[in-house]
């Protein structure tokens, strides 16, 4: 809809529907940017684990290689 505006300008007045478009855009801008920051947290907590068990893996390896005992005794016939 237009209207007459002073000194003979036109102005258009926004419509409902591009003002609901503005608005859901500005809401999910938000809930967009909050998406991508738990999925960022979401990526880091995941090397953190992938580096804890690579460490644990390491460390079970040195622990497992150190406790073996070097040879069986051979069986007595």
């Amino acid at each position: 809809m237009t209207t007459a505006g002073t000194a003979g300008t036109v102005q258009t007045r926004p419509s409902v529907t591009g003002t609901l478009r503005v608005l859901e855009g500005m809401l999910l801008r938000a809930g967009r940017r909050t998406a991508l920051e738990n999925a960022w947290t979401a990526v880091q907590a995941d090397r953190e684990r992938a580096a804890a068990r690579s460490e644990a893996e390491r460390a079970l390896r040195a622990v497992t290689a150190d406790a073996r005992p070097a040879a069986l005794p051979a069986p007595r016939a």
